[in-house]
């Protein structure tokens, strides 16, 4: 990107805006809508991941300090951050205007993109890992990284209790049974049937 095209962007509207939001939340939530439009625009895409997509479906229940992305095409994707003011360190992104921290994950989604949530926020559209990847992936994490075990359980019981009505079952189980989590997994559903 050239300088001509990074100062365009960061002098542009809808960044004054992200700058103005007070509420970190929805300065996230906008920043992540804006993004994923400039990039789509260039040709990629993005899919919010980890711990900030957790806190989307659990209505910031849970909060993260960084957010996780999954993107098409990387090398775009941090031009595009870098556009924005990002600096890079240790290969986490920082833009300290809008105390947002970024990290952009080198494995491509992982799970069935049609499973993948879409949210419209003011007018952006942000597409968000589906809840069986995420509970899978809290569910492994609790069994085999154990940084936060409890933690992790209870994000992926908060995700099952939210989308119990609506989740696939079997598709969950499949997740469950790749990631070798199937235990976790009867583990939490117990819980729920016996609240």
């Amino acid at each position: 990107m050239s300088s001509e095209e990074r100062t365009r962007l960061k002098t542009s509207a809808e960044y004054k805006l992200l700058k103005e939001e007070k509420d970190r939340f929805k300065r996230r939530m906008l920043f992540l809508g804006f993004f994923a439009e400039k990039l789509r625009e260039a040709g990629s895409d993005v899919i919010l991941v980890g711990g900030e997509a957790i806190g989307v479906y659990t209505a910031g229940l849970f909060q993260t300090p960084d957010i996780d992305i999954v993107v098409g095409n990387k090398q775009l994707a941090e031009k595009l951050l870098n556009a924005l003011g990002f600096g890079k360190e240790s290969g986490i992104w920082y833009n300290r205007d809008l105390d947002i921290i970024v990290q952009v994950i080198d494995e491509p989604y992982s799970a069935d993109p049609s499973k993948v949530r879409k949210f419209k926020i003011k007018g952006y559209e942000l597409k968000i890992a589906a809840p069986e990847y995420l509970i899978v992936t809290r569910l492994y994490s609790a069994k085999v990284w154990k940084s936060n075990p409890q933690r992790d359980l209870e994000q992926a019981l908060a995700l099952l209790k939210i989308f119990e009505e609506s989740i696939d079952r079997g598709y969950l189980r499949e997740l469950a049974k790749q990631n070798d989590v199937e235990d976790f997994l009867d583990a939490i559903e117990k819980q729920i049937r016996r609240s």
